[in-house]
């Protein structure tokens, strides 16, 4: 009922039960509940119809706030939301880098909390935080894995140390999970079941069915980064050879451009760990503008992300596919056209029903909305 709410607000009882197919009077209970709650608020009346005016309904904006942060390599995105997802205030701040848990940890609480307080709230106003970031969860969604040899995460309680210097409780999530949580909630656009692809420095998917997140049996579904594509391709710290994210994400294809002395001379290319983003802007601007070496790179990326795209909504059947991350900013018209072109030729359901692809309209808050969103989410559960 909520759900529907947030998508179709402002909405009457009427337009509830002739929606759900719920008795007015079981709407009209729920609704009471929703309204009780401090979830939901009476947004004037609709007197466009026959008869009487319908009290409109929708959800209360101020109702919780909650914080949602995006751990990267490359940048820090941290977002304060109110209830119905929109960005009340957010900051940006220097990627992890390597850099040891703690320290991150310290610069994220002090950010925040003068995030909140520019806003002209407390911290006791805001419900929760959601720290989403690339890697694994352990079992039991405790720890933060970035990557499969990143022991200073394993070992640090992250949850425990943010709460303790924000006074704010903490939840843990994938980056490329929330991406696809604030396309469902704040975009409103997309169907109820679909993908969404997020590029960073790696690459992951969200996937929605029927609405509802999917996270597989430990919060991990949706890794198509370590989908291996190519037998005979480099070893991937995961263990196989070719993986996608091997083969198409940022840095890995900087290290292909520098393979090419040629390339790296016209490019300018500088190599240093520290300049990957900075290398592959210079990669995607060479390849529009013209250098057949730079676009032969993005090609290829492209294609490969396209064929794992087909194989990903082959298995699930889905009717939409979003592209949203940080490097579909430079990237994301050819990424886009090379994955529809892919679907249009080789989806197996192509008779049945075609598959749109579109680019995410949320920019770089998006996956830290949908963190934030995924905080508000659980909390309206338990009230």
């Amino acid at each position: 009922m909520l759900d529907l709410v947030r998508r179709q607000s402002p909405i009457s009882r009427v337009e509830l039960s002739h929606t759900t197919g719920l008795t007015e009077t079981s709407i009209s209970k729920t609704v009471r509940r929703l309204l009780e709650a401090g979830l939901v608020e009476e947004a004037g009346q609709d007197s466009s119809g026959r008869g009487k005016s319908r009290t409109l309904l929708r959800l209360a904006p101020g109702a919780m706030h909650a914080v949602g942060v995006v751990l990267d390599d490359t940048r820090i995105q941290c977002v304060l939301t109110d209830f119905s997802g929109a960005i009340l205030a957010s900051r940006e701040l220097e990627g992890t880098r390597g850099d040891l848990p703690p320290h991150i940890t310290e610069r994220v609480s002090a950010a925040v909390l003068e995030m909140i307080s520019s806003a002209g709230i407390t911290v006791s106003d805001v419900v929760g935080t959601c720290l989403a970031s690339p890697g694994r969860f352990d079992e039991e969604k405790k720890r933060l894995r970035m990557s499969l040899v990143a022991s200073d995460w394993e070992d640090y309680d992250v949850q425990e140390q943010f709460t303790a210097l924000t006074s704010i409780p903490v939840r843990l999530e994938k980056d490329y999970g929330c991406a696809a949580l604030a396309e469902h909630w704040v975009a409103r656009d997309t169907s109820s079941d679909f993908i969404t692809v997020y590029l960073a420095n790696g690459i992951g998917a969200g996937i929605v069915l029927d609405g509802e997140l999917y996270g597989g049996t430990s919060s991990n579904a949706g890794e198509i980064g370590h989908l291996p594509l190519d037998p005979d391709g480099p070893e991937c710290s995961c263990g196989n050879r070719g993986c996608l994210e091997r083969l198409a994400a940022p840095q890995y294809l900087v290290t292909a451009a520098l393979a090419d002395t040629s390339l790296v001379a016209r490019l300018a290319l500088v190599g240093d760990r520290d300049t990957i983003r900075v290398d592959f802007e210079k990669i995607v601007r060479a390849a529009v503008t013209g250098d057949d070496g730079a676009m032969a790179l993005i090609s290829g990326a492209a294609e490969r992300l396209a064929q794992a795209v087909v194989g990903l909504a082959n298995t699930l059947d889905v009717k939409e596919v979003v592209l949203a991350g940080p490097t579909l900013e430079l990237v994301g018209e050819i990424y886009a056209e090379r994955i529809q072109d892919a679907l249009d030729r080789r989806f197996f359901l192509r008779p049945v029903h075609e598959v749109t692809v579109r680019l995410s309209s949320l920019g770089l808050d998006g996956a830290a909305s949908g963190a934030a969103i995924s905080v508000l989410r659980a909390e309206a559960i338990t009230r």
